[in-house]
């Protein structure tokens, strides 16, 4: 039962008049004196229960939701230690005028910074909500090949600015779905309506183009442009599992940061699209990926590729691809037979109004991508 708050929860709920003071509103259950619907409205089940607004919380204390208040955007506060060249300076000098002009900058704008009272160690900057970019699934393979676009080119335009992300993995990049969602979801309960009461309605990648979103750039580091063979300390991410870091001594060792990036998005997509999850099956129909995707990964980071020739090659696959291809429904090597038949109908319904209405098959939040 969460009917208490942990200490984490309770630094946030704390800060609820400053941050109203500043133009954000929790939701209920941070604000003070909150008593949980379930005391006041008891609920007939557990499941009941765990399904109430109010029962929703963070697992990361770093993390919070909020809106704002002039105008009820969704946002998302993260706590991070005041540092020099921390994550907050890394996505400023990102979103700087020049390289903000760039059409491949995929990475997710600080849109507010607030100094908490009373604590010197830590700012908190104002982020958009955003949401796992696999949920809802995808329908066709041309919404699977806008995500690699968007997510090398966005790669592409962070090393073009020399900074290796040192953590591009499937966990922080995330998609700004706040077009496919016109009424919104609950921003913990990703699959509910704001207000826990039912599903959030949605449309597809297709009917309303989402953008992705390179995040979390607290381990990121900027590098001497003049540096043409930077070398820097083993920093685990959420992936553990990249070559140069196995074995005994290997935490002792330099590295050169940027092919690290290129397993990281290699693996992302074998792994989340090419081979399948331990929690879903492998996303079927996208075959013409493997080549370089298994370039990206090889044990000998020097064999690698770097971002422009991934790049290169990924656009030259795309080019090659039919529309027909492109519009092809993408299925999971676990879909049942009624899963399937579920999902071919409305499907065929979709595509056959997104050729008459001349809908392009990849839907390019970016025309200049």
């Amino acid at each position: 039962m969460r009917d208490t708050l942990d200490s984490g929860e309770i630094f946030w709920r704390d800060l609820y008049p400053w941050l109203q003071s500043n133009g954000y509103e929790l939701r209920p259950r941070y604000r003070p004196g909150w008593v949980p619907s379930w005391v006041t409205d008891p609920a007939r089940s557990v499941f009941e229960e765990w399904d109430r607004e109010d029962h929703a919380f963070r697992f990361n204390d770093d993390l919070m939701d909020v809106v704002r208040i002039r105008d009820g955007k969704p946002f998302v506060l993260k706590r991070i230690p005041r540092l020099p060249d921390n994550e907050k300076e890394i996505v400023l000098y990102l979103a700087s005028p020049s390289p903000s002009e760039d059409p491949r900058n995929n990475c997710l704008l600080v849109e507010d910074v607030l100094n908490a009272p009373g604590d010197d160690r830590f700012e908190i900057i104002v982020i958009r909500l955003l949401r796992p970019f696999d949920s809802p699934r995808f329908d066709t393979v041309g919404e699977c090949v806008d995500l690699f676009l968007q997510a090398f080119k966005g790669l592409q335009f962070i090393h073009a600015h020399h900074v290796a992300h040192r953590d591009c993995t499937a966990l922080n990049f995330m998609m700004d779905a706040s077009d496919m969602y016109p009424q919104g979801f609950h921003p913990v309960k990703y699959k509910k309506n704001r207000e826990c009461t039912g599903p959030a309605r949605h449309y597809t990648r297709t009917q309303r183009p989402p953008k992705y979103y390179w995040i979390d750039f607290g381990q990121a580091i900027r590098l001497d442009e003049a540096d043409h063979n930077p070398r820097v300390p083993c920093v685990h991410a959420n992936d553990r599992s990249v070559p140069e870091f196995q074995g005994e001594g290997h935490e002792l060792r330099l590295y050169d940061p940027f092919p690290i990036d290129i397993y990281y998005l290699g693996n992302m997509v074998r792994t989340y699209f090419l081979e399948g999850h331990e929690y879903y099956g492998a996303r079927l129909g996208l075959e013409f990926m493997k080549s370089l995707v298994d370039d990206m990964v090889q044990d000998d980071a020097t064999k690698r590729p770097n971002i422009d020739e991934c790049v290169s090659r990924l656009e030259e696959i795309v080019a090659s691809l039919s529309s027909w291809k492109l519009r092809s429904q993408i299925t999971h090597s676990t879909d049942n037979a009624f899963g399937y038949v579920y999902r071919f109908f409305p499907h065929w319904y979709r595509r056959i109004s997104h050729i008459v209405r001349r809908i392009p098959p990849i839907p390019t939040y970016n025309n200049k991508l």
